[in-house]
């Protein structure tokens, strides 16, 4: 016997000890061996440190074989001249075994072997993965020497465990993402010998990505498991070069172990592996791996004694391919899947009838039959299955729009004052003026809605001009919400900022007589609190929602009149105008509480008018002292958009938009009355009453105007 047979007969012997005492993998997984009949790859352990590959001697040519993996990684076989690369360890680069040493230049030497990469992780307690996994890679081979006859590569180191689960009665969750180390390449020959006298070295096989060792462990997956490819084989220059490493499972299951799986996410095996190999028992398996015939769970070894299939539709289903299954296995729906009648395509393949205890059963209403579509490709056909009846908790539509129908009635009230407070601050002036030409009034408001929630505002008024010529003034306004009443209480403003409006004014006479030309704009903005009531009673009945958003008002008008003197201290003023205005509320969401448990999600709610302005006002001077004048006019709606409050929620159902308003009043009367007092010749004091029918049907306001006005 040689003494290169006589190296490997005592390496067989070594390793025979080896398998007797540590928990090796049933399927033989490890280090490629070494080029030419080298040293013989090291096997993977899961119990502590992969076998070492075996040793090569010098002058024999032949590589050294790559260490196999473990929790920590085997060493590669090498000789004095080519060593192996050293085991992974997990805290130490990775996990990565260390590549084997090249043989350099010394005459008929083969490389070492790559070290076995060190697992990813041990797991020995309940526990779950959220992040994201890998097992070491295997070290690649030396190269062979230059100056040689013979001069094999080493072989690649095994790749390492993603997690091993040794420890019985446990379970782990896995969420993230679990890979199996890749195998180190084959060293390769590069020789300048003879014919075939050196080898390239094996690749190192990939390790597994999650191995089940302990006894009634339960593994749940939403995330991804895969194994390791295999390493390549060495190149040769001369003689025949190494085998590529094989490529290992993505889960499996130990001899004498037996695991309950859930897999939702993604298992896959490396190139050419399968997603699960079963060496073991799998009590159950269930499985939404699936769909589509490219993403199906890939399965080997012994069936499971229960397979069930997740559902979550038609097109989203296990499905489940098995090649060289042994056994059989109880077929069943998950039971939290969700079912339609009808047929689920390719649920199994690569199974006879003889591997199914059953091809019929029941899932709540419904039957289930497996068809065997072609060869070993059954579907799976759903009938009979009837949506349950589901009774709702929480408001109901028909409540819900009505409380929509309430809150909209309501916010016609606010959106009335506004527009109104609005409309009836582009009449505002300041005609007093002393010897700077300025003029200041101030003053208050008080405007009441007439409507079915009848609102009540109180507010101070600062109105300033300066007369820069005898004929025409310019002013600016603010009017400062101090109090408003709501006796309802569904909506509430804040009197937080003011309004801000601007005018100017020409006149062609100074007694008021003759053209006089005026045009105005405002902007308001105020803080909005609206409170849903509550319709119903019982489970039924709507929820007293509450949201807060911001109603802005803004507009511009321009107005002409022209002053007749009809007799002595009366004047007769016709007028005509247009006016701009809108008010647009943003969208808001309902605050969620323990008594609102479905808030509604509102849209904006815009509304706009464009108006023409019409009517005849007159002034008569009672004594020198007391100035009265009324007016009366009509407003006409010449383009309007009234939006709509619409609201959603999906768990109550879909709800109807409401029409702001449905039935408008396009045309509409106003009147003005009011009376001054000079109390000296650059002071004032004014009262002014307005009425305006709105644009809502029978909804009104009426606003008296109290001023005192100096010039300065």
């Amino acid at each position: 016997m040689g003494l290169p047979s006589f190296k490997k007969l005592l390496y067989l012997i070594v390793l025979l000890s080896a398998l007797l005492t540590t928990n090796v993998i049933a399927q033989t997984l490890g280090g490629g061996g070494g080029g030419g009949g080298g040293g013989i790859g090291g096997l993977d352990t899961v119990s502590g440190a992969g076998v070492n590959g075996g040793d090569s001697s010098p002058l024999d040519g032949y590589g050294g074989g790559g260490g196999g993996a473990g929790i920590t990684g085997g060493r590669g076989g090498g000789s004095v001249v080519g060593a192996g690369g050293v085991g992974g360890i997990v805290t130490v680069n990775r996990g990565n075994g260390g590549d084997g040493s090249p043989a350099l230049d010394y005459p008929d030497t083969g490389g070492g072997g790559g070290g076995g990469g060190a697992a990813g992780k041990d797991i020995t307690t309940t526990s779950a993965n959220t992040v994201s996994i890998t097992g070491g890679k295997g070290g690649d081979g030396g190269t062979g020497s230059l100056l040689n006859i013979i001069g094999s590569g080493g072989g690649g180191g095994a790749g390492g465990f993603g997690v091993i689960v040794n420890t019985g009665a446990i379970t782990y969750t896995n969420s993230g993402s679990i890979l199996g180390g890749t195998g180190g390449a084959g060293g390769a020959s590069i020789d300048l010998g003879i014919g075939m006298g050196s080898w390239g070295g094996n690749g190192g096989d990939g390790g597994v990505g999650a191995y089940l060792g302990g006894n009634l462990i339960t593994l749940i997956n939403s995330g991804i498991i895969t194994g390791g490819n295999g390493g390549a084989g060495g190149r040769s220059k001369m003689g025949p070069p190494g085998s590529d490493g094989s490529s290992a499972p993505g889960l499996y299951v130990a001899i004498g172990s037996a695991s309950t799986i859930t897999n939702t996410g993604t298992i896959t095996g490396g190139i050419g592996s399968f997603g699960i190999q079963n060496a073991g028992t799998i009590s159950t398996l269930n499985n939404a791996q699936g769909g589509t015939s490219t993403n199906a769970l890939t399965y080997t070894g012994a069936l499971p004694s229960n397979y069930n299939i997740i559902i979550n539709s038609k097109t989203n289903y296990g499905q489940l391919v098995v090649t060289g299954g042994t056994g059989t296995t109880t077929f069943g729906i998950y039971s939290g899947s969700t079912v339609r009648n009808g047929t689920y395509f390719s649920v199994l393949t690569g199974i006879t009838s003889s591997n199914l205890t059953s091809r019929t059963g029941t899932f709540g209403s419904a039957t289930w039959l497996l068809s065997n579509s072609s060869g070993s490709i059954w579907d799976l056909i759903i009938s009979g299955y009837v949506e349950p009846v589901v009774v709702p908790i929480g408001p109901s539509v028909a409540n819900t729009n009505q409380s929509l129908v309430n809150t909209a009635s309501a916010l016609q009230g606010t959106y009335t004052l506004q527009n109104s407070v609005l409309a009836n601050s582009f009449s505002y002036d300041c005609t007093v003026f002393g010897a700077n030409d300025v003029c200041v009034s101030a003053g208050g408001r008080n405007t009441t809605v007439q409507a079915a929630n009848g609102l009540n505002n109180t507010s101070a008024l600062l109105i300033a001009a300066y007369r820069p010529h005898p004929n025409y003034r310019i002013g600016a306004y603010a009017d400062q919400n101090l109090s408003v009443s709501n006796p309802g209480g569904t909506v509430n403003l804040g009197n937080n900022t003011p309004l801000i409006g601007l005018f100017a004014a020409w006149n062609e006479r100074l007694d008021g007589t003759g053209t006089e030309v005026k045009v105005s704009a405002a902007y308001g903005q105020k803080n909005t609190t609206i409170n849903r009531s509550v319709v119903g009673s019982g489970t039924g009945a709507s929820e007293a929602g509450s949201g807060s958003s911001t109603l802005n008002s803004q507009g511009t008008q321009l107005t002409a009149k022209y002053g007749f003197g009809v007799i002595e201290d009366l004047i007769v003023s016709p007028y005509v105008g247009v006016r701009y205005t809108q008010n647009n509320m943003g969208g808001y969401t309902e605050s969620t509480s323990s008594s609102v448990t479905a808030p509604l999600t509102y849209s904006a709610l815009n509304t706009n008018a464009t108006t023409a302005l019409a009517g005849v006002g007159a002034s008569y001077r009672v004594i020198p002292q007391v100035m009265t004048f009324a007016s009366a006019g009509v407003e006409t709606d010449t383009n309007t958009a009234n939006g709509t409050y619409s609201a959603t929620n999906t768990s109550i159902g879909t709800l109807i938009p409401v029409n702001f308003n449905a039935n408008p009043v396009r045309t509409r009367p106003t009147a003005t009355v009011g009376a001054y007092y000079d109390i000296e010749k650059n002071q004032r004091l004014a009262i002014t009453g307005i009425y305006r029918q709105e644009a809502y049907q029978a909804v009104s306001t009426t606003t008296v105007l109290a001023t005192y006005t100096i010039g300065l």
